[in-house]
């Protein structure tokens, strides 16, 4: 059995050495490129005084180069940190310091290349393999340390779950940062011997995000929820084909039952999006509902997320998910508190909101940081921002509770066409949101909301910015602005 991800990739080499596994803007990399890439690279690392168990911070777009560094990292058997280069130069290089790497890639080019060098690392399965930065949704990013043992073990209980092979082809929009984009498509193309198309990630590509799995067939896919509700609203139906899809997986952030409809009526094809739950510090996989099966939604609306996967465990205690597997991460980089507040007797708390159902289907709420308190009761943004979203003109909502004095103040922040009529549309919110939810929010009020690279809304940073502007109206829903 593979003990380390730098076994892995030298196993199906071996096994599939001309099989295609990664493309990029029509680019190919077979296994056999991939391993030869690797393992030249790896030994100019070590030229670079890279050592087993350093840390060497990526800064790389996403494409065949990040793949080759990555893998690389791991031929050289040290830890790899993967940053969006995307940001400011000065913000990513401060970012990439945190972890203290003995290496920081910007370009290939940096690392001197001797053809037909295979370095070989033993690697301890308990040893590192990559540090993954959080989102940072609810306050500061952090890095994850994420062990061979680790990410290996969730491969595993995905592969059990849902067969995948080397017929399969698998296309990635998000990341490769990203914990989704890392472990499901840059880790789990490998696993299984699958060939993966990469895409160039953002908000302008997910038009190409479906065309490219209608020219090459795709078969398996993944995004956060919102990328699906941007693809039914910018993608023409009539261009693309989805007809290859096996499944494609909606997670990230919580689940709308109104974007999975929406999406799956929009280009017909029903019960291939599913839905699942994970976060970096279970090295992404929980629970995961499989395609086919009909959305189930609780009585608030919260769209069931699958039951655990093989090896899992899952329990709610006052309200929060706890999580025990052998996926479950070794700490948080150079923060011992912060690790010992999340791993207690065994149990990974993941600071998410939610509640099991009799099957054992898990319904998430969202982040602890981000409920909202009415009356005694514990409400999900998700309930009000859906409600925003269903009216024409609303392109984003975000619901937050502002700390007051006694109470909470529940403000709805909304992003908005501009070409639509201001007034109108905060009156629509408001209306929507009383008939649906019962009550009204105390404010709505138009701005630019916050969000991370890959589109998930910030809501303790929304919670910050409206707290500290002069945007919040005198009365309920009059003389909202914004921009």
């Amino acid at each position: 059995m593979t003990d380390s991800l730098s076994d892995l990739l030298v196993e199906r080499a071996a096994s599939q050495p001309d099989a295609v596994a990664f493309v990029h803007e029509g680019q190919r990399l077979t296994y056999r490129e991939l391993s030869d890439d690797a393992g030249a690279l790896a030994s100019g690392l070590f030229e670079l005084g890279v050592h087993p168990g350093d840390r060497v911070a990526m800064l790389l777009p996403a494409g065949l180069d990040w793949v080759r560094a990555f893998w690389a990292i791991q031929r050289a058997g040290a830890v790899s940190c993967a940053f969006n280069p995307y940001v400011p130069p000065e913000t990513a290089i401060r970012r990439a310091a945190l972890v203290r790497p003995k290496l920081t890639l910007d370009s290939l080019a940096q690392i001197p290349r001797e053809v037909g060098v295979r370095p070989h690392v033993e690697v301890d399965p308990e040893s590192l393999a990559f540090l993954q930065p959080t989102s940072g949704t609810s306050g500061e990013s952090r890095a994850v340390m994420i062990r061979h043992r680790n990410v290996l073990s969730v491969m595993r209980s995905y592969s059990e779950a849902f067969t995948v092979t080397p017929r399969d082809v698998l296309v990635s929009w998000v990341p490769p940062w990203h914990d989704l984009g890392l472990v499901r498509f840059m880790i789990g193309t490998v696993f299984n011997g699958a060939s993966c198309h990469i895409i160039t990630p953002s908000i302008q590509t997910i038009p190409r995000w479906l065309q490219t799995i209608t020219e090459a067939g795709g078969t398996i896919t993944g995004a956060p929820d919102f990328a699906y509700r941007m693809a039914a609203r910018l993608v023409d139906p009539a261009t693309v084909d989805l007809s290859s899809v096996r499944w494609m997986a909606n997670g990230g952030e919580p689940v709308r039952r109104s974007t999975i409809e929406m999406f799956e009526s929009r280009f017909g094809r029903r019960g291939i999006v599913c839905p699942g739950y994970g976060l970096a510090e279970a090295t992404l996989g929980v629970t995961f509902a499989p395609p086919g099966r009909e959305i189930r939604v609780d009585d608030r609306g919260n769209v069931g997320c699958g039951t655990p996967l093989r090896g899992v465990e899952v329990k709610i205690e006052h309200d929060e998910i706890l999580v025990r597997s052998n996926g479950v991460f070794a700490g948080y980089f150079d923060a011992e508190e912060a690790t010992a507040e999340v791993l207690r007797d065994g149990w990974l708390h993941t600071g998410d909101f939610g509640h099991a159902g009799a099957d054992g289907e898990l319904y998430i709420l969202g982040r602890k940081r981000a409920m909202l308190k009415r009356g005694g009761a514990v409400l999900a943004p998700r309930e009000l921002e859906e409600a925003a979203q269903s009216i024409e003109g609303v392109r984003l909502a975000a619901a937050v509770g502002l700390r007051r004095v006694s109470t909470e103040e529940i403000v709805v922040a909304i992003e908005i066409d501009p070409r639509a009529n201001e007034a109108a549309i905060v009156d629509a919110v408001s209306r929507e949101v009383q008939r649906t939810i019962g009550f009204a929010p105390e404010r709505v009020v138009v701005v630019k909301i916050p969000r991370t690279y890959n589109g998930k809304i910030r809501h303790a940073a929304l919670c910050e910015q409206l707290s500290a502007s002069s945007l919040l109206p005198s009365a309920r829903g009059e003389g909202a602005e914004g921009g």
